[in-house]
């Protein structure tokens, strides 16, 4: 039996973090609005160009996921706070365990990747 394929893990991870970068920077732009900002407008454009990138990605991820047959299932937290995922391919199923503190540095790595584009 084949195991899943490093760029099948890739698709996995983009569906475990992209959805998070959505409700992150969602709340910043209200955070934006809501706050006395001087030159507003800058900020909301460069949180909104990231966005749009974001959810395109999103968008051809879960094609991707979906036209392969691949499913991906997030648990819940542990009182550790670590957070078990499968990721489920081609009859196969993985088991990965995440920190929290693993996803807010990869959470912050991938904004800075969105920002820089």
């Amino acid at each position: 039996m084949a195991a899943i394929t490093t760029e099948d893990y890739r698709y996995f991870e983009r569906k475990l973090y992209l959805p998070m970068l959505i409700k992150i920077l969602e709340r910043d732009i209200e955070l934006i609005n809501k706050l006395p900002f001087k030159l507003r407008r800058p900020y909301l454009a460069i949180v909104e160009k990231a966005l749009a990138m974001i959810r395109k990605d999103l968008k051809h991820t879960e094609v991707y996921l979906l036209r392969r047959n691949m499913r991906l299932v997030i648990g819940k937290p542990d009182v550790n706070k670590i957070t078990e995922c499968k990721f489920i391919s081609g009859g196969i199923e993985e088991r990965r365990n995440y920190s929290s503190e693993e996803f807010r540095s990869r959470t912050e790595e991938l904004i800075t990747e969105y920002f820089s584009r």
